[in-house]
């Protein structure tokens, strides 16, 4: 009995099939082919009839082996088919399929495989890089001005003040749009900030400007000449519905308050804040609080226990920035709207951190959601061959190395700056505790962290003594100083005159670097003891004598 080869999917190998015969083939013309003189066409590398070369076939080759069979050429489809995934494994206890000996058939290799993978691969990221590229590149055009293909072409410096530093102006309108006009008070700026960069060094600076703060204006929608620092956008806005003419004039009175310059600015609304909160998946802000309850605002409904770490959605940071308790029963933010800006820095410092990090900037939904809410909704004057050098800078600075500079609640006993201002009765905002339009005090303290000068810095107390025969040369000498960035606290007489020069005494400790700058600035050795008859609580008093000469002072 003949043992016939197992069958695949019921076809027999090669090895076990009967050769077929013009027997085979009835309505073909019997007889023997002639040898041809050349080779019968190859398809896929394949010769027709058989794998072997014409040249080779046997004299007794039949009609029907060139003409082929239309069974034996299903099965050698099906062997072709088999081929591409591999060689057929025999049973141990059988004989192996027997393989005709032929050319060499294609196969696709493993590494062919994983090479179009990874070419599939890098297509798609291919694609997802110019999707988002073209993203930014729609969303900078809205923002930024110039050419978008700067912000990959360009990184040019941002512009500094005398102290190197890059101030811009943050601040948003209370309405959920740039283009609301649906109620009044919508383009009143419900938060204005400051960020003071340092591009080379890092370090940042935020300080909140009170939007009550009572300050010198001019505005024919109001027709007042005097009103609250949020007014400031809307009068300089509303003439001609100009964003850049109210930007301006905020920037313009926001540095006259502080003392410094401001570069830029950025206008955002609510809905900026919400869509980017959320597109960053929301973000975590610790509570803190003088109450032990913690916080509850009636206007937005918020309610926090204190220390608590809040995930805040876009709704509930937009309630939190706004929160101030304003209504009977609030608790919580008893400083009301400078508790209220304090948590604005808090949620703006966190988003800064949610959206640089590596889980927001790897996901492409939320980088989507980022760029469609920033293009909608936020303007600034930023050129677009600044935007490496901005996002390198900001990249660097962590939210936690924010210093973030308050008017009030300073502490280390450091007094208020800012307080309410009442005139005839009636409550009119915030006003300098100086008195209203003085800046002086918020100016020294904002130059205190902000200048290159470490004499500023320093803000040691100096008063100046006239201890000469020669009227008004105290003033004199104490204006020198000021340029210089001293910080003068009293004119007056000395207790006594003096022959010399100039008298320096150093009451307190510290400020070295006053000290050295002092004694260079006049030649003198200073006296580290009180100036006998004279009470201060300066550090330093400068006596000067009848021998001083204006000329003769040298500078630093």
């Amino acid at each position: 009995m003949v043992k016939r080869a197992q069958s695949i999917d019921g076809f027999l190998p090669p090895s076990n099939r009967r050769r077929p015969t013009l027997s085979d083939a009835p309505n073909v013309r019997s007889g023997k082919l002639s040898r041809p003189t050349k080779r019968v066409a190859d398809i896929d590398g394949f010769y027709v009839g058989g794998d072997r070369p014409v040249d080779s076939l046997p004299e007794d080759l039949t009609i029907a082996d060139v003409a082929g069979d239309p069974e034996q050429e299903l099965i050698d489809d099906i062997e072709r088919s088999l081929d591409q995934i591999g060689d057929i494994e025999t049973p141990s206890d059988q004989t192996p399929l027997e393989r005709p000996k032929t050319t060499p058939k294609r196969r696709v290799s493993v590494k062919k495989i994983i090479k179009r993978t990874i070419l599939i691969i890098f297509l798609l990221l291919l694609a997802t890089i110019g999707y988002f590229a073209v993203k930014t590149f729609m969303a900078g055009g809205k923002i930024f001005k110039g050419n978008p293909l700067s912000i990959l072409t360009s990184k040019s410096r941002l512009a500094e003040d005398s102290n190197g530093r890059t101030n811009v102006l943050i601040f948003g309108t209370s309405g959920y749009s740039m283009d609301e006009n649906a109620w009044d008070g919508a383009m009143l700026t419900d938060s204005i900030m400051v960020l003071s960069l340092d591009q080379d060094d890092h370090n940042a600076y935020m300080v909140s400007l009170p939007r009550d703060l009572y300050v010198k204006h001019t505005c024919p929608p109001l027709g007042t000449t005097a009103g609250r620092l949020n007014e400031t956008f809307y009068c300089a806005y509303d003439t001609n519905k100009d964003e850049e003419a109210g930007a301006k004039a905020l920037m313009k009175q926001a540095g006259e308050i502080l003392g410094i310059t401001i570069q830029y600015y950025a206008h955002a609304d609510w809905t900026a804040l919400v869509q980017s909160v959320d597109a960053v998946g929301g973000v975590d802000v610790t509570i803190e609080s003088d109450d032990p309850r913690g916080i509850y605002d009636s206007g937005t409904k918020l309610r926090y226990r204190n220390g608590e770490v809040a995930h805040l959605d876009g709704q509930k940071a937009l309630a939190l920035a706004r929160a101030r308790n304003h209504n009977p029963g609030d608790y919580g933010l008893a400083s009301g709207n400078y508790d209220r800006e304090q948590n604005q820095q808090k949620i703006l410092s966190a988003l800064q951190q949610k959206a640089l990090s590596a889980g927001t900037l790897l996901n492409p939904a939320a980088v989507n959601g980022l760029l469609d809410s920033i293009g909608n909704n936020l303007i600034t004057n930023f050129e677009t061959s600044h935007v490496q050098t901005l996002m390198d800078v900001v990249s660097q600075v962590k939210a936690s190395d924010i210093k973030h500079l308050s008017f009030v609640n300073r502490g280390n006993d450091l007094p208020d700056l800012i307080s309410s201002y009442s005139a005839g009765g009636q409550y009119m905002g915030e006003a300098p505790v100086a008195g209203p339009f003085d800046y002086s005090e918020i100016q020294s303290y904002i130059a205190q962290n902000l200048s290159s000068n470490p004499i500023t810095r320093e803000a040691a107390k100096v008063d100046v003594l006239n201890g000469s025969e020669t009227a008004g040369l105290a003033a004199r000498v104490a204006d020198q100083l000021e340029t210089d960035g001293y910080n003068i606290k009293n004119i007056a007489n000395a207790p006594e005159s003096i022959t010399g020069k100039v008298k320096i005494y150093q009451i307190t400790s510290g400020h070295t670097k006053t000290a050295e700058a002092l004694a260079k600035k006049y030649g003198v050795q200073i006296v580290n003891a009180e100036l006998t008859g004279y009470n201060t609580k300066s550090d330093f008093v400068i006596v000067v004598g009848s021998q001083y000469s204006d000329d003769k002072t040298s500078t630093n």
